[in-house]
């Protein structure tokens, strides 16, 4: 992750990171709540779980995926 910002004067990269994360679990409670309340517990449950992996993916492939971790010594 980038602590600087854009070229064009946008977000930092961290900042980018906590908003689709942040959109992935409010957006994931939301259909989570909706199904659970019209009756579908069991499907919201998976609406939930979907939607939080699928934040935790996208931030993988955006901001981690290209960093290389090796033991420093």
């Amino acid at each position: 992750m980038s602590t600087s910002t854009t070229e064009s004067g946008g977000l930092p990269g961290w900042a980018k990171a906590a908003i689709v994360l942040g959109a992935g679990v409010v957006l994931a409670g939301l259909a989570d709540y909706a199904l659970s309340q019209a009756g579908y517990p069991s499907l919201g449950a998976l609406a939930w779980a979907m939607g939080y992996a699928g934040a935790i993916a996208v931030i993988w492939a955006g901001w981690f995926r290209h960093l290389e971790f090796e033991p420093g010594g």
